[in-house]
């Protein structure tokens, strides 16, 4: 009898090497924003980064020892080539400029982390 099958049959079960979650990062958001969060600007500047929207959560400030991965709190943002600054999802979503910063933040990001 096959071993597997001898200790299925027992009622035995195998332990299994845990797998560890991937990190959960934050997304910062503006506390006026933070029912704004399901915009697809999120999802594809996510994807362009190589971040799964499903390892993020969204906040409206960082927790202490959270991974910050985009701050788009608008004037509260500290710029870094850390994180991703942007102005808040409303902003995004109508001008032109605030897109532009984004795109030039999302390039400046990308290569500090091919460095």
């Amino acid at each position: 009898m096959e071993k597997n099958a001898y200790l299925d049959a027992m009622g035995i079960t195998r332990w299994k090497k845990a797998i560890p979650q991937a990190d959960i990062m934050t997304v910062l958001v503006n506390p006026l924003r933070i029912k704004d969060v399901d915009s697809p600007i999120i999802g594809i500047v996510l994807n362009l980064i190589g971040v799964d929207v499903n390892h993020c959560r969204f906040a409206v400030r960082a927790e202490e020892g959270a991974k910050v991965i985009w701050d788009m709190r608008g004037k509260q943002s500290v710029a870094s080539d850390e994180r991703l600054v942007s102005a808040p999802i409303n902003e995004l979503e109508s001008s032109v400029d605030a897109k532009r910063a984004l795109w030039a933040n999302m390039q400046a990001y990308m290569l500090s982390k091919e460095a």
